[in-house]
């Protein structure tokens, strides 16, 4: 009896195990999804006054990591320091692009500042693509391995 309690056990904690590394993969994908709304929000409207971005940043009810993104602007907005360490889901190169963005937005005048967001939005674009497919393939994909992996154990213990 015991053994049978411990082997379901085994199965529960991997596939929270998996299930945790597919809900960050799919955060991944809500992060630049919001980004690229967040983005395309100061691209509508051109006139950075500062009590417009914060106004902007307090309606903001975001996920998660995108949620600490706004936490982390909305400081660089008084201080002028970023620190984006605390994103979890962006590898060191998008953590770059996103101080870059972050860093330039309101630096321009209005035309250039458009530009700016369409280069932007491009790159934010493709980073969405990508997380997308994966989203699409590699959750469903480690899901089922790890159910494969924890039904063979278990068989293995039987």
């Amino acid at each position: 009896m015991i053994k049978w309690i411990l082997i379901v056990v085994l199965i529960v904690v991997i596939m929270l195990i998996a299930y945790s590394v597919s809900e960050q993969i799919k955060d991944k994908y809500d992060f630049f999804n919001n980004l690229k709304q967040f983005l395309n929000q100061f691209k509508i409207n051109v006139a950075f006054r500062q009590e417009k971005i914060n106004e902007f940043l307090q309606k903001n009810n975001s996920k998660k990591q995108f949620k600490i993104f706004i936490e982390e602007y909305s400081k660089f907005l008084k201080t002028g320091e970023l620190c984006l360490q605390r994103i979890k889901v962006l590898e060191d190169d998008d953590k770059q692009i996103l101080q870059d963005i972050v860093k330039n937005i309101g630096k321009y005048d209005a035309k250039n500042e458009i530009n700016q967001m369409e280069s932007f939005l491009l790159i934010i674009d493709e980073k969405l693509s990508v997380a997308n497919e994966n989203k699409n393939k590699l959750c469903p994909m480690i899901i089922k391995l790890s159910l494969l992996f924890a039904i063979g154990l278990a068989i293995l213990l039987i």
